[in-house]
């Protein structure tokens, strides 16, 4: 194993990957940022792969912050190794550590027989500048919404290596959200069922993640956006038989959203290929295409009547001014969409 020498700005987290692949690690990482997956996982990447399991017991050490000290940090960074070549110290919850910037002085001359990780999940370290001088640091940021359905579809096919449509991928994102770590997890449970080089299909979806394959708010947007009212009733009066799943408040924000943008692109000067990316939060064509043909179903006046209902109900769902239940409200808001 060889030490890297140390970096002077944020690198990606593809980057510190191939580093812990070839063995080349750094005396210090600095893993913050608002978004706690990439964190996770680079964390136990590291737990992993510095030393071999026989070597764990006596040389690798996590500490978590609200549990810990400043100076027990410090008193296990500076021990020396026992019958390995490395020390591991692992500092997770540091956004807990009280006194952290007492551990400065330590970054500044790290042990050279030790790797010291600190985990500052869910924002970042307020003065990181002697980690951004003698470590390697690293920034976690969430996924954009727009790019979200192709970093779904690229976890399936790198990390899992298995095949997913674009389709498949959208309503992935559609029903979870921005959740990476949920999103990891279920691809995590179908390899106990799916083997690898596998196509996740809507079939799989609807069994082994619990997403009707028919039932589900992508294909309510795609009822509704191609003005399919039949089918768009057979879904709402599904979602009224399953509250929990499909709750008014979600349902009522993902078609905020659909909305939203058919008329960002009836408003937008700019219809390059680039712009519709943004505008549509895809880089699929097949799917820009689809949604142009949603946005010119409708004019504009139509969309701003719509978001206003959406806006209305919204409120009727958390209480104000209503007086029907929940599942009469989901009615009278999609008769009067598909009657504006």
């Amino acid at each position: 194993m060889a030490k890297k020498e140390s970096s002077t700005k944020s690198v990606t987290f593809d980057a510190i990957v191939r580093q812990i692949r070839e063995k080349q690690f750094a005396p210090v990482y600095l893993l913050h940022g608002e978004e706690p997956f990439f964190i996770d996982r680079l964390c136990k990447m590291f737990e992993e792969s510095i030393l071999e399991p026989d070597e764990r017991d006596f040389n690798q050490v996590v500490l978590y912050g609200k549990d810990t000290s400043a100076d027990m940090v410090l008193a296990n960074a500076r021990q020396f190794p026992f019958g390995s070549p490395y020390r591991v110290v692992i500092l997770k919850e540091a956004k807990e550590l009280k006194n952290i910037e007492l551990l400065d002085a330590y970054v500044q001359n790290p042990s050279p027989q030790t790797i010291f990780i600190v985990c500052h999940k869910y924002g970042k370290l307020r003065n990181p500048k002697a980690y951004n001088a003698h470590g390697v640091v690293f920034v976690s940021e969430g996924v954009k919404d727009w790019n979200l359905n192709a970093w779904i579809q690229n976890l399936a096919e790198q990390t899992f290596n298995y095949r997913l449509s674009p389709q498949t991928a959208a309503v992935l994102g559609e029903h979870i959200g921005n959740d990476l770590s949920r999103i990891y997890t279920e691809f995590q449970k179908l390899q106990v069922v799916l083997p690898a080089n596998s196509e996740i299909t809507p079939n799989i979806v609807e069994k082994y993640i619990g997403i009707s394959k028919e039932y589900n708010i992508f294909e309510l947007q795609e009822a509704l956006g191609s003005r399919n009212l039949g089918k768009a009733y057979n879904i709402m009066l599904n979602f009224t038989l399953h509250p929990k799943e499909n709750p008014n408040i979600k349902t009522i924000s993902m078609l905020y959203t659909f909305y939203h943008k058919m008329l960002r692109y009836h408003l937008a000067p700019d219809k390059s290929n680039d712009a519709l990316r943004v505008i549509f939060g895809t880089g699929v064509p097949m799917m820009i295409s689809r949604n142009i043909g949603y946005a010119n179903n409708h004019s504009l006046p139509q969309l701003t009547k719509i978001i206003s209902i959406l806006r209305e109900y919204d409120l009727k769902c958390k209480g104000v001014d209503a007086s029907n239940d929940d599942a009469e409200l989901l009615k009278e808001m999609i008769y009067k969409i598909t009657h504006v």
